[in-house]
């Protein structure tokens, strides 16, 4: 396994250094998270490290609980004239995850696709493999008007494919068969963004979100809502969100509601100066703290 991996590496980095003219700069970042769920209580910690070689990119993380080493993350990219590929692993702690992605187009057309191959046994246990397939299509105008395809075979939880949020992904199934597909559709300009999500699964409609934000320049400021309705046409959520950033200081507030009022309020705060991010997120609702999460990144 670890000679297929520094093979992989490998690839990547002549494919990248193929492309470069002249010697490509280091950067990177390395950053530590950790996350406090007090119901039941756990505590776990996340160690990322990214390096960047012009146009490659290597991305470590390790994520470790209270017993140990749980989980690893390693993802590697390069960028090809419009062109991305990226690839990762996962292990907990044997191997449990691999994925293949590439991305391109011309404007405004963009295309993609995705593949998986993800072991569904419990760790280090028998192996269960399965494999899953994404389909990806759009076109975009920045600024202006944008629209996303994604048609998951094998694969549920598209929607994680859009949130960048590295503690969620995409949830394998047996047997490739047809699973989600979801369309965004929206539009953005200078001061105002708007957009609206559709996810069908074989049975039809599964839910439907719609979203606005107006944004301001200076200082930098988003006022907007949200609302997931789902296919029986009932209230899934409302959120409204404000986020205000003022060097080097940013704060954005989330607050969900349903039918029944107040759910849960999110606060994040985020500190950036020199070569130092600090930030925290804050999880609450009217029992106590549902999570906090404290991280620190250092960039170089």
């Amino acid at each position: 396994m670890r000679t297929r991996l520094l093979g992989v590496l490998a690839v990547f980095l002549v494919m990248g250094a193929t492309s470069w003219s002249q010697p490509p700069a280091v950067s990177g970042s390395l950053g530590v998270e950790v996350a406090f769920t007090p119901i039941p209580p756990d505590v776990t910690t996340a160690i990322t490290l990214a390096l960047s070689f012009g146009r490659a990119e290597v991305v470590s993380r390790t994520e470790l609980s209270l017993a140990g080493v749980f989980a690893q993350h390693l993802a590697m990219g390069v960028n090809l004239d419009g062109i991305g590929l990226r690839t990762g692993m996962r292990f907990n702690p044997c191997f449990s995850r691999y994925w293949f992605e590439v991305r391109g187009g011309c404007c405004p057309l963009e295309l993609g696709g995705l593949f998986l191959v993800e072991n569904l046994a419990p760790a280090c246990q028998t192996p269960n493999y399965t494999i899953g397939i994404v389909l990806d299509l759009g076109v975009a105008w920045r600024p202006g008007f944008f629209a996303r395809s994604l048609i998951g075979f094998g694969v549920q939880d598209l929607y994680f494919l859009l949130d960048n949020d590295p503690g969620t992904w995409l949830t394998a199934v047996s047997f490739v068969w047809f699973e989600e597909a979801l369309l965004h559709l929206g539009y953005t300009s200078c001061c105002f963004r708007g957009d609206g999500l559709v996810l069908f699964d074989p049975f039809g409609l599964k839910w439907f979100e719609l979203g606005a934000s107006y944004l301001y320049p200076n200082p930098e400021a988003e006022l907007g809502a949200r609302v997931r309705v789902l296919g029986t046409l009932a209230l899934d959520w409302a959120k409204l969100q404000l986020g205000v950033r003022v060097p080097p200081v940013a704060v954005r507030l989330v607050t969900t509601f349903d039918l029944g009022g107040f759910v849960a309020q999110e606060v994040w705060v985020e500190v950036s100066f020199s070569w130092v991010r600090i930030y925290s997120r804050t999880q609450f609702n009217f029992g106590g703290l549902i999570q906090a999460v404290v991280g620190v990144e250092l960039r170089f």
